[in-house]
């Protein structure tokens, strides 16, 4: 049994802070190449929880199909490659477009800084991922991420969670209702849980993107993994919903503002 550890909401109080003469490299330069044509929301909602959880600056790389919509939501928001301190992947990928997902991988990887890999992009974890790399998949993909029934991850999260890190070399949070941040060598942490609406479809592109924020800004999976979701639970408990995630990435900056 891995020894489990508590995260709760007052612990937030570690998130990172800067000098007031930081320019916008040194709060954050985000990487996201996340949507497909199938999926263009993700891309937005991935990109407004990295902008949101106060990246310095974000650039887009994903789908043509997400572009338009995105930058209606998100103006600042500069479309192509460049220098970045992390990656935010997978985010609505098509899982039928094998060959793209790959050559996505493969430019985001390529660079060689620390991944935010989620959804589309979890199968190709298994192969390695760069140092300081964050995965975050919920129990049914950490359940095919491992080769077992959904039932097994329910059962066990924590050992699941961290039997993940160590086949992987990365840190694993297992999102869901209960939500746990391992680490290869262990220990496991379970986050204090949120509100229940948080279970809505594009939650997880939120907490990506602002995981991204603070894995561009610390260089620390653990702490960004821990910190996104804290931060999301903790606004989802705080504010009067029901909102849908878009409106909830909204409310971030209030709560980082608190902290």
């Amino acid at each position: 049994m891995p020894k489990t550890l508590s995260f709760s909401f007052q612990q937030l109080v570690k998130w990172p802070r800067f000098p007031v003469d930081a320019d916008k490299y040194a709060r954050g330069v985000v990487g996201v190449m996340t949507g497909s044509g199938r999926s263009p929301g993700a891309a937005v909602l991935s990109v407004l929880g990295a902008l949101n959880a106060g990246a310095g600056f974000v650039r887009y790389c994903g789908t043509p199909a997400a572009t338009p919509a995105l930058l209606v939501r998100a103006p600042s928001v500069t479309v192509g490659p460049g220098r970045v301190g992390a990656w935010v992947a997978g985010c609505g990928w098509d899982e039928a477009e094998t060959q793209a997902n790959q050559e996505r991988w493969q430019q985001v990887t390529s660079s060689g800084v620390p991944v935010v890999v989620d959804a589309g992009a979890l199968p190709l974890a298994l192969d390695g991922v760069p140092a300081g790399s964050l995965l975050t998949p919920h129990a049914g993909e950490l359940a095919r991420l491992l080769g077992v029934p959904r039932a097994d991850v329910a059962a066990a999260p924590h050992e699941c969670a961290l039997e993940a890190a160590r086949r992987c070399g990365a840190v694993v949070l297992l999102k869901g209702h209960r939500q746990f941040v391992a680490v290869p060598a262990g220990p496991v942490t379970e986050i204090q849980a949120g509100s229940p609406w948080l279970a809505r479809a594009g939650s997880g592109d939120v907490l990506a993107g602002v995981a991204g924020t603070l894995l561009a800004q610390t260089g620390d999976p653990e702490t960004a993994g821990l910190l996104a979701a804290g931060l999301q639970a903790w606004v989802s408990t705080q504010t009067v919903g029901p909102y849908p995630p878009d409106r909830l990435a909204e409310c971030l900056p209030e709560f980082v503002g608190r902290l």
